[in-house]
């Protein structure tokens, strides 16, 4: 089905159809594009904890001085400015 022919359908659609495809619609979660700096950043700060659960401070600590301990320069710059 194209998107045209999509309008049409909902086009005949009757007026409770039409809110029920609406809060259909509405209920789809977003995708990150669409969400808020802050929301990206909630959903974000959770997968770090989820990541870090269990995990000492200590290993915690190794971990982020192991990946903070060397600069690695990149073969094509280009590739981190898209």
């Amino acid at each position: 089905m194209i998107f045209e022919e999509i309008l049409r359908a909902v086009d005949e659609l009757n007026d409770e159809e039409r809110r029920l495809l609406r809060q259909h619609i509405d209920q789809r979660p977003k995708k990150p594009a669409q969400l808020t700096p802050k929301e990206r950043m909630r959903r974000l700060n959770a997968a770090l904890d989820a990541m870090s659960e269990g995990l000492s401070q200590a290993q915690l600590d190794e971990m982020t001085a192991a990946m903070t301990e060397d600069y690695i320069e990149a073969w094509d710059e280009s590739v981190w400015t898209q």
